[in-house]
């Protein structure tokens, strides 16, 4: 068996949607970076890779269970994933005088997590809109705030 040989899919497109994915992560990322927000773009980047090289590889598994003694359920996997990804957002989350502040990113990282499992299924249509919608609500839920005179623009320990 040659190392590069994939059943799941081919290399190329393996290769194709971890790059996909960290590029949409990266995205969403210097959104978070450029307003200052408790994580910077490496952790989206990061999380979305992981998560889509994770799908990629459970489902490459999968391929072999005839072949071995394995019990591989993805969507268990993919469960575990999303839930471990949780504890990454929790960490952005903080209190200060009463307030919950880091909601957005601590979501957002959330959102990227899924995507990244997206792009490892190849639901290349449904991540990518995603992906824009996150964008879009991050963008437009910033300048809401920011009209509303809540100053999200300038501070970076609120959200």
């Amino acid at each position: 068996m040659d190392i590069f040989e994939m059943n799941y899919v081919p290399m190329w497109e393996a290769v194709l949607r971890i790059v996909l994915a960290t590029a949409a992560a990266l995205l969403i990322g210097l959104e978070r970076q450029y307003k200052h927000k408790p994580l910077d773009l490496r952790p989206y980047a990061l999380v979305a890779l992981g998560s889509c090289l994770a799908v990629i590889t459970i489902m490459e598994l999968s391929f072999h269970v005839g072949e071995a003694d394995l019990n591989i359920d993805p969507a268990k996997v993919i469960g575990g994933i999303l839930g471990g990804i949780g504890f990454i957002g929790a960490g952005a989350l903080f209190r200060s005088d009463g307030e919950v502040h880091g909601g957005a990113t601590a979501a957002s990282v959330w959102v990227m997590g899924t995507i990244g499992v997206a792009f490892g299924l190849g639901a290349y249509a449904l991540a990518t809109l995603a992906t824009a919608l996150a964008f879009g609500t991050l963008m437009l839920g910033s300048f809401i705030s920011y009209r509303a005179g809540e100053g999200v623009e300038d501070s970076p320990d609120t959200e």
